[in-house]
């Protein structure tokens, strides 16, 4: 942070501080981990479906299916992790 950054919030005083806290929040909630399909799953990934199939195949990637066969959901933040920590 810069000096003039330090000087600025030491001259903040509480209720100034609630009202930037209060502007900062949406910012500051954690993103949506919400469940996406494969097809979904795939463009927010940026890989293809067969890319993505085969990574859940060798457990590469976590996924959830409520039965054998049926549909299969993929959290955002497993693909976070996938595409970022070089898995594929």
């Amino acid at each position: 942070m810069s000096a003039l950054g330090r000087a600025l919030l030491q001259e903040l005083g509480p209720d100034d501080l609630a009202e930037l806290a209060r502007l900062l929040e949406p910012f500051l909630q954690p993103p949506d981990d919400g469940w996406l399909s494969v097809k979904a799953a795939a463009a927010y990934a940026g890989c293809t479906i067969p890319a993505l199939r085969h990574a859940m195949r060798t457990g590469v990637v976590r996924y959830s299916q409520g039965t054998d066969g049926g549909r299969v959901y993929l959290r955002r933040s497993e693909l976070d992790r996938w595409r970022y920590d070089g898995s594929r």
